[in-house]
């Protein structure tokens, strides 16, 4: 069931938890919490686009929710000088790749951030 519940947001909800609280015996009711709430408000909230997605004025452009929610995700758990560096390097490269055809900017950013954490790792 746990695996069912698995999603980049419920990782990284159970992941921040573990850090802070350690592995216990009873972490995964945890990681079960947070995975139920998330698939609860996603099923929630695909019910109220199903019913009510037409009545968004397509002016409003929503597209900007997706990379809110990883920012919000991200931000919590930058602790140290190499995760900060890899989230700026990530943001910047992308910005300045975003051109690039086949969507060749987010490959690049992403290693560019990889690299640079690394190397902040190495010199930690």
């Amino acid at each position: 069931m746990l695996a069912y519940l698995l999603t980049d947001e419920a990782f990284a909800v159970a992941a921040l938890n573990y850090q802070r609280e350690g592995v216990t015996r009873f972490g995964h009711w945890y990681f079960l919490g947070a995975g139920l709430a998330l698939w609860t408000s996603w099923q929630v909230s695909t019910a109220v686009g199903i019913f009510l997605g037409a009545q968004v004025p397509e002016a409003w452009g929503l597209d900007f929710t997706l990379p809110l929610t990883f920012i919000a995700l991200v931000v919590p758990a930058l602790k140290d000088k190499a995760g900060i560096v890899t989230a700026l390097t990530a943001s910047l490269a992308a910005l300045l790749f975003f051109g690039l055809p086949y969507k060749f900017g987010l490959i690049a950013a992403a290693a560019l951030a990889i690299a640079a954490g690394m190397w902040m790792e190495t010199r930690e």
